[in-house]
């Protein structure tokens, strides 16, 4: 871009004043100042006449907008160039969703933003209900010495200790003005110009002012300037004492931790390394406060109405003595003292690479021989952490701890005595990171319960480990050997213990359920070599029962012998189908077999279920519909991507449960619960393999539920396979939980090569064309029928399934829409048609109108009755018909898209939804259903008027 001025000046100031802004005109001098003076209009906004006067002509010349009140109260947010360059942007932006602002981020940031000539970005937003402040400088760091100019190496030469500072996020507020594009030449120093990169006036987001108050506090968060401390807020560390105990205050700043002093204030919103970003307490507003700043352990509180000062850094002891003991520092240590903090010997106890202080031995205790042999007690080299949990030899523990048999005991402050925490051993044992970066310890311990030592292990959340009483009531009914009023002894030990030990203790990944990872990986079986820790205890045994048995070649022969029978096949192809369902972009369905009980239904549940778990009846991989709701979403939670079984629909003790299952199942997901309580709308990817003496179709009235069922009632062995039933039942029962796996790493290694999902997924789409027919039910089934064809073909392919695949003509007689209840949507017209038929004087006509007749009925309109496109249309308002429709038994949401693709519906594109279409009757304009005459016809004979 030349010096030139650009010709479009007069046109951008048009665009900004209709928007509502005051403009200015800027020298092109490099000064970005204005060329008139302006005081005047930060409260008056610039007319049309003054822009022709400024911006006429050839004069290089820039514009600029006036900031706050005067053009609306929009404010300008400004990352300069270098806060651009190092990553800003993004660091506040991740700050802005962790904190739950980032809706109206994205506003701001999609709205109206110029590029700088320094390569910075201005965004602005209209502030609704509060006014603008003025211009606030939001973060800056210390300039870097490769980054001083002249000028600030003379600064630096007349005052030495200056801070020399660069500014990287600011504001232009209230009396404040910025240059705008289309500014170039020698507007900016640089000559470069000022460039839209998105949006413009109309496009800038409207937020109200405790919105962008947050959205301000957010942006200090990434200041880079140190703080200067104060004792007050801070108390400088006081130099060791001679004697090599610790003040209180000192260890209050080691043992107490941010969690615990700002309970009931802030609460944690997210963590950055060492940083943690705090918001109130009540889950109101934005970012408050950051810990970890810079890599200090201090709070410092961005808002005004909490106990603490704003924009001072505060020590924990700092932060302790002004909450409990109103800034007196000598009351708050006093206090500690009596708490137990301070005059430890900071010499070790439990290691052995220093001297221990003496200790008096605990006072002794009766026991027989037998169980001081089973005792694991502390010796010189430590307690044997290797014999009794299996961790490595180098394990130690921490100074001022001891374990014994007797449990871990703590040295009392005074260093005269053992204090108990815990009445066993208590211990980490590993810990893990699931694929979506949530941590987990392992807590291990020794219990005596039934009279032999035995070590019991349980995974919980590392939150639920820095929580004592938490702790202590989730594992509780466990046996953790520790009481309520050793909570805080038992979480402080199990932090040291894990600090002095963090890279001896084994670090695993987990798995909080079976199938598809987050990160891409499958886990088939907790035996894989990844540890499984289901969130629910009910699921633990189903996991355990995923495990691999026998050989594949057994499972293959036993299979192999199945050739004749479709159903079990069938049934195969859906357990090997389940993995398919991600990748092909598939929500769940439920396969359905039906028959009388003698046919060997669920033998042939047991056949497929053999493809990932043991299918015994002792096992838990195969569960009852005599069960509960939430007990069927849970198990259903356990995998994302592997089979689900369930046997018996005539054992269900509730036809409504049927009915919620295989409505819920396609949605992936579980049912909302009240309050956002734990198993809320439990996830889940499966096929659902069903089998009972009663169709499961027959269980719901919803056509959105039918669509996503694949039934059969086609006996699995015939009338004359029970040999063949007991031998497969026999076969599976020895080998089974490995033609699951073994079919997944064939899949994963296709799904590597570069066309591999392309491929799949092209497959899947032609075997769909294929399966497709005239009905509308046969239709949407047909993605269902071709991931089973296409799991059974690939398995057949790569020799897992020792048989020809099965003949397309035997999928389609097997899934041949031809149940009643597949008519579904044209039986509920038919209810509508009848209904109308037999209410007809509940119809509006403009006739009946004309003839004087305005009473509306008793029950209220039932719709209109109009002329339209040369005959008598039939409108109805949707919750009259919605009502008619639920008194026999259909449902109006369920029914909708099929009549829109029978052409029973009109439409008007222009709504939302687009079948609810506004009519005019009895003076009122209201949206309702309005059918065709293929949908409810109305003769000229049946007027009503």
């Amino acid at each position: 871009m030349t010096d030139a001025q650009t010709p479009d000046l007069r046109a951008a100031a048009r665009e900004y004043h209709d928007a509502g802004l005051c403009v200015l005109p800027i020298k092109a001098d490099g000064t970005k100042k204005p060329v008139v003076a302006w005081m005047d209009y930060k409260v008056t906004r610039t007319t049309p006449e003054q822009h022709d006067t400024w911006f006429s002509g050839n004069k290089p010349r820039g514009i600029a907008v006036v900031y706050g009140e005067v053009s609306g109260h929009v404010e300008l947010i400004e990352f300069e160039g270098i806060a651009i360059r190092e990553g800003l942007l993004n660091d506040v932006t991740e700050i802005m969703n962790d904190s739950g602002l980032g809706e109206p981020w994205a506003a701001i940031l999609g709205g109206w933003v110029t590029e700088s000539p320094s390569g910075g970005r201005h965004y602005r937003a209209r502030v609704q209900g509060g006014d603008v402040p003025g211009n606030l400088k939001l973060a800056s760091r210390l300039a870097r010495e490769d980054e001083y100019t002249d000028a600030d190496r003379q600064r630096l030469r007349e005052k030495p200790n200056a801070r020399i500072v660069r500014v990287l996020i600011e504001t232009r507020g209230e009396g404040g003005y910025g240059l705008v594009e289309p500014s170039s030449g020698t507007v900016h120093a640089t000559g470069k110009p000022y460039r839209r990169v998105a949006g413009g006036p109309a496009t800038m987001p409207v937020l109200d002012a405790d919105t962008m108050t947050a959205i301000r506090e957010v942006c200090r968060m990434v200041d880079k300037l140190p703080l200067p401390e104060v004792a007050k807020t801070a108390p400088r560390p006081a130099p060791p004492r001679p004697d090599g105990t610790l003040r209180p205050g000192d260890d209050y700043e080691a043992r107490a931790t941010w969690e615990e002093i700002l309970k009931g204030i802030f609460r944690p919103i997210s963590s950055r390394g060492e940083e943690t970003i705090w918001g109130w307490a009540d889950g109101v507003g934005g970012v408050k406060a950051t810990t970890g700043r810079g890599g200090a352990d201090r709070l410092y509180v961005f808002a005004t109405g909490s106990e603490f000062q704003a924009e001072v850094p505060y020590s924990k002891f700092g932060a302790y003595a002004l909450l409990e003991h109103n800034g007196d520092h000598k009351a708050a240590a006093r206090a500690l003292a009596r708490e137990g903090f301070g005059s430890r010997p900071l010499a070790s106890v439990g290691a052995t690479s220093r001297t221990a202080p003496a200790a008096p031995a605990p006072p002794a205790e009766e026991s027989t021989d037998e169980e001081q042999g089973d005792e694991e007690q502390e010796t010189e080299e430590g307690y044997g952490y290797d014999k009794t949990f299996g961790l490595p030899s180098s394990v130690r523990t921490p100074y001022d701890y001891r374990v014994t048999g007797r449990g871990v005991e703590v040295l009392s402050p005074s260093g005269e005595s053992w204090n108990r925490v815990t009445f066993a051993p208590l211990v980490v044992t590993a810990t893990f990171e699931d694929p979506e970066g949530d941590q987990y310890v392992e807590l291990s311990w020794v219990d005596k319960s039934l009279g032999k030592p035995r070590r019991i292990s349980r995974i919980v959340s590392r939150e639920t480990a820095k929580r004592g009483r938490k702790l202590i009531e989730t594992l509780g009914a466990a046996g953790l050997p520790a009481v309520e009023g050793d909570a805080r002894a038992v979480e402080t030990w199990l932090a040291e213990f894990e600090a002095e030990n963090v890279h001896r203790i084994p670090s695993e990944q987990l798995a909080r359920w079976l199938g598809w990872q987050d990160d891409g990986t499958f886990v088939s079986s907790p035996e894989e070599g990844i540890k499984v820790d289901t969130p629910f205890e009910e699921q633990r045994g189903p996991a355990r029962a995923h495990a691999p048995k026998g050989t594949l070649e057994g499972w293959k022969e036993t299979v192999g012998a199945l050739a004749a029978f479709p159903v079990p096949r069938v049934a195969i192809a859906a357990a090997l189908a389940a993995p398919l369902l991600r990748p092909l972009g598939l929500n769940s369905f439920t396969l359905d077999i039906s028959s009388r009980s003698t046919k060997g239904k669920t033998t042939a549940l047991q056949v497929a279920l053999s493809v990932w778990a043991d299918p015994s009846e002792h096992a838990s991989a195969m569960s009852n519909w005599r069960t509960t709701l939430y007990a069927i979403e849970k198990r259903l939670n356990l995998v994302r991507g592997m089979l689900t079984v369930f046997d018996e629909t005539m054992a269900v003790t509730d036809d409504s449960l049927i009915d919620e299952v295989l409505y819920q199942l396609p949605m992936n997901h579980g049912k909302a619960r009240s309050g956002g309580a734990f198993g809320n709308m439990l996830p889940w990817e499966t096929i659902l393999l069903s089998s009972g003496e009663r169709p499961a179709l027959s269980f719901t009235t919803s056509q959105g539920a039918a669509a996503r069922i694949l039934g059969t009632t086609v006996a699995p062995f015939g009338d004359n396979g029970g040999p063949a039933a007991a031998a497969a039942r026999e076969g599976v029962l020895a080998h089974h939980g490995l033609a699951g796996p073994a079919f997944v790493r064939y899949i994963l290694s296709g799904l590597a090569q570069a066309t591999g999902p392309d491929t799949l997924k092209e497959r899947h789409r032609e075997l769909t064309k294929e399966f497709r027919g005239s009905g509308d039910m046969t239709n949407r089934r047909a993605p269902m029928v071709a991931a089973l064809v296409l799991a059974e073909t690939l398995a057949c392919g790569n020799g897992l399934l020792p048989y020809e695949p099965l003949a397309h003509d035997v999928w389609r007689g097997l899934f041949t829409a031809h149940s009643p209840t597949d008519n579904r949507p044209e039986m509920a017209m038919d209810v509508l048609r009848e209904y109308v038929a037999g209410h007809a004087h509940e119809l509006y006509s403009t006739s009946r109108a004309a003839m004087g007749d305005h009473r509306p009925p008793f029950s209220g309109w039932l719709g209109a009755l109009s002329q339209k496109d040369g005959g008598l249309e039939v409108a109805l308002l949707p919750e009259r018909a919605r009502k008619v429709l639920a008194e026999a038994g259909y449902v109006l949401d369920a029914v909708v898209g099929s009549w829109i693709e029978a052409g029973y519906l009109k439409t008007l594109p222009s709504q939302r939804p687009p079948h609810l279409v506004p009519r005019r009757f009895d003076g009122a304009r209201a949206k309702c259903l309005a059918f065709s005459a293929a949908g409810i016809g109305f003769g000229d004979e049946d007027d009503p008027s």
